[in-house]
């Protein structure tokens, strides 16, 4: 889970997705919806729940795949570290 969650930061969250990425995680206007990244897919179930996966390309009746489910405030506060350490400007405050 952790691994997934790891991978899913270091290739989404950048410079040009951050604040995408913040908005549709944060909205409480969003209730249900997918955040497509480069390499991994976010869909939101519920205004707080959130399950991430790797896209499989060109994988044809996968019976299998990867996933983790997250709470909106643990993925936030997961998203802001990763800004964090690449020193992104204007990141979000979590409880805003």
């Amino acid at each position: 889970m952790e691994e997934l969650i790891k991978q899913f930061l270091e290739d989404e969250v950048t410079d040009l997705t951050y604040n995408e990425l913040w908005h549709f995680v944060k909205s409480n206007s969003i209730l249900r919806g997918t955040f497509e990244g480069q390499n991994h897919i976010v869909m939101k179930i519920a205004s707080g729940q959130f399950i991430i996966y790797h896209v499989n390309i060109g994988v044809e009746n996968t019976k299998y795949q990867p996933a983790v489910m997250v709470a909106r405030n643990y993925l936030l506060k997961k998203i802001n570290s990763r800004a964090y350490e690449l020193k992104l400007p204007d990141i979000q405050n979590v409880f805003d």
